[in-house]
């Protein structure tokens, strides 16, 4: 048995770049979930709350929405599955753009650069064309420039091309075990997003943020729904790729860290409860998508980067 030498490091400008670009990729879920450009994307309200609701409050952009139900296409569909289609193109993009990352070859490079021109554009036709109800009134969706993606997506695109002028560096270790850590991370993307009832009511009366510690819980749950924990796997898969051999792992022990904390967050939350006899609310609150998907980045971040070959 020999040893193949591992794939050509790339260099630290082109490295930067690569991960750069899934960093801007990135942009627009980082921007959500912090509250940044929400009224500008279909799957948060875009209209102020009415009179006879609090105009101030954690729920007054709530979010973000599923809008296509889980019993399948509504009657709304027309409508709503253009803005819940981006949304996954949104979600989705920063894998994509790292997996194409972790292939390391030119065409690969291109071709993200092409995938992110793709969702940009299709952002600016459901923006601009197909703008569908409110989420959170029903009436028409405020037509406004989908800010997040305008200013991510350029960078993104651009810091790729760059990158696609170097030698290639294929990486291709751990691909499965990424692919499962990014499925685990969406999994509150996938099932527990609130569907959109047009009800302000129905969208706050479970919303209590009495103090900073449940201020914290509720931005949590917020993020997760938004897919933050999705960016995290992708950004891990590209620092992976990138960064300088002493600091692979590192980025991948970081990012399990980072995704451990809302399960961490998630125990003292439950713990925290006067009573709790039978640990049901222990089991349901915990969201273990979260720790497997921990577990799995820090196995991709650990799985031997040298293949080996008959001689």
């Amino acid at each position: 048995m020999t040893q193949e030498p591992a794939a050509q490091a790339p260099s630290p400008k082109v490295a930067l770049l690569r991960f750069g670009a899934v960093v801007a990729a990135s942009g627009p879920v980082i921007l959500t979930t912090f509250g940044v450009g929400r009224q500008s994307v279909g799957w948060f309200c875009s209209t102020a709350a009415p009179d006879f609701y609090p105009a101030e409050g954690p729920y007054e952009l709530a979010g973000p929405y599923a809008l296509v139900g889980p019993s399948g296409l509504g009657v709304y569909a027309p409508h709503d599955l253009p803005g819940e289609l981006l949304f996954w193109a949104v979600l989705l993009l920063p894998i994509a753009v790292a997996a194409l990352v972790l292939n390391g070859s030119r065409r690969a490079t291109l071709a993200a650069v092409a995938t992110i021109a793709a969702v940009l554009a299709y952002g600016l036709v459901v923006a601009f064309v197909l703008p569908g109800p409110d989420p959170c009134t029903g009436r028409e969706h405020a037509v406004a420039p989908p800010w997040p993606l305008i200013i991510s997506y350029p960078m993104a695109a651009g810091a790729l091309y760059l990158a696609a002028r170097s030698s290639p560096t294929r990486r291709k270790y751990g691909m499965i075990l990424w692919a499962g850590a990014a499925v685990a991370a969406a999994w509150a993307a996938m099932f527990h997003r609130l569907p959109a009832t047009y009800d302000r009511f129905l969208s706050a009366v479970y919303v209590a943020k009495a103090s900073t510690w449940n201020g914290l819980a509720w931005w949590s749950s917020d993020a997760d729904k938004i897919g933050l924990p999705v960016v995290i796997v992708a950004l891990a898969a590209a620092a992976t790729a990138t960064a300088p051999p002493r600091w692979k792992r590192r980025a991948g022990i970081a990012a399990a860290a980072a995704l451990l904390l809302f399960v961490l967050l998630d125990i003292v939350t439950s713990t925290s409860l006067e009573s709790d006899p039978f640990g049901l609310i222990f089991a349901d609150a915990v969201r273990w998508h979260l720790l497997l998907a921990a577990v799995l980045v820090a196995s991709a971040a650990w799985h031997p980067q040298m293949s080996s070959s008959r001689s």
